[in-house]
């Protein structure tokens, strides 16, 4: 940012790519290794607004944290915190909060909103002010701002296909709806729509308003089951633990369903031995660890387009020993994104094509 006085320091192992006035092409040189003109930063400060708390939440804020102490080590990172905003996914404590990280004058304001329209005022007062702002997990009509988050319309094209797969495309299924009214859930639930109108052989016997919350989920089928037919398959959005359980409790049996990644869902799903085609699936919250890279990206002067979709977070069976042995049951699957793997996703951005997943270590 202009404030500030960025040192510049040379280390042989940091991979820049080109400034943001280069062609493509110039990244891909880089890409290859070969000398940026770039300048790298250090003595980065950063700051996380969170608009609520859940698991996933906590764990990106984890991804956040360990990435930034980790820059911190190699110096890139001057200091770091991250705050959550009190009361119940309050818009305006929110911007507030945004408004008091401000005046502690961060390099990085990062922030998980509350709401995708109420915080641009409060946003563009940050980039006024000479920060760099990152939004995460949502969507925002503040161009100053560089929004990094998930494809919705893939995560319900990945909550739903792998289900219509394991029941070979026809059947009964009951749609899981995430929270109706937001915007992710619009191009979630859009995506299946039109996924489903391909598929004249399943019928969906209704829909259930599972706010993506197992305990809700499991509410909502067990109200509802003793008046449905066989059902084959609950796809949409997550909560597969609890939907298991209310088949269960019924006495019939479990269908497809579309688990949490957090541990404790993937061991429920291990231990219960359920081999019917179920899955998992949900969004990235080691995005919270790419923004880190996607900001230094940008400090360093490379190009950087406006919005980064970063991949979904799909799970199969076969995937469950690997995870298991790398989470606690209240931590939820992240990629592990370093600068490497979030250039190439700058550089799939720019070029308008789909960004990869970093290889699992």
């Amino acid at each position: 940012m202009m404030s500030k006085n960025w040192r510049r320091y040379g280390v042989a192992t940091v991979a820049v790519v080109a400034l943001a006035l280069s062609a493509c092409s110039d990244n891909s040189a880089a890409a290859e290794g070969e000398e940026s003109d770039a300048d790298s930063v250090e003595g980065v400060s950063l700051a996380l607004s969170n608009g609520f708390v859940n698991g996933w939440r906590l764990t990106l804020i984890n991804e956040f944290e360990e990435t930034a102490r980790e820059l911190q080590d190699q110096g890139v990172v001057s200091d770091f915190t991250a705050v959550n905003t009190p009361g119940d996914n309050s818009a305006t404590e929110q911007a507030s909060q945004i408004r008091s990280l401000m005046l502690q004058d961060p390099d990085v304001l990062m922030v998980i909103p509350a709401s995708s329209t109420a915080l641009v005022p409060a946003v563009e007062e940050a980039c006024d002010a000479g920060i760099t702002v990152i939004v995460l997990d949502a969507d925002m009509d503040a161009p100053c701002a560089t929004v990094v988050r998930n494809d919705y319309a893939m995560w319900g094209e990945a909550s739903l296909q792998p289900a219509i797969d394991a029941i070979d495309g026809e059947g009964t299924v009951v749609l899981n709806r995430g929270v109706i009214g937001s915007q992710p859930e619009e191009e979630f639930h859009a995506r299946q729509q039109e996924i489903l109108d391909e598929y004249p052989d399943i019928e969906v016997a209704t829909e259930i308003n599972g706010y993506c919350d197992g305990s809700t989920a499991q509410r909502e089928i067990t109200g509802i089951l003793g008046s449905l037919p066989d059902i084959d398959a609950v796809p949409g959005c997550i909560a597969g633990m609890g939907i298991a359980q209310a088949f269960e409790s019924a006495g019939r049996e479990v269908p497809v369903v579309v688990f949490d990644t957090d541990g404790q869902s993937l061991e429920f799903w291990r231990e219960e031995g359920i081999d019917n085609g179920s899955f998992s699936t949900l969004t990235d919250p080691g995005q919270g660890a790419a923004a880190i890279h996607v900001a230094i990206a940008k400090l360093e002067g490379q190009e950087v387009p406006g919005e980064i979709l970063l991949p979904i977070m799909q799970i199969e069976e076969s995937d469950l020993d690997f995870w298991l042995e790398n989470l606690s049951a209240d931590e939820y699957a992240a990629y592990p994104w370093d600068q490497e793997s979030v250039n190439a996703a700058i550089d799939a951005a720019i070029a308008g094509e789909p960004a990869e997943a970093p290889a699992l270590q």
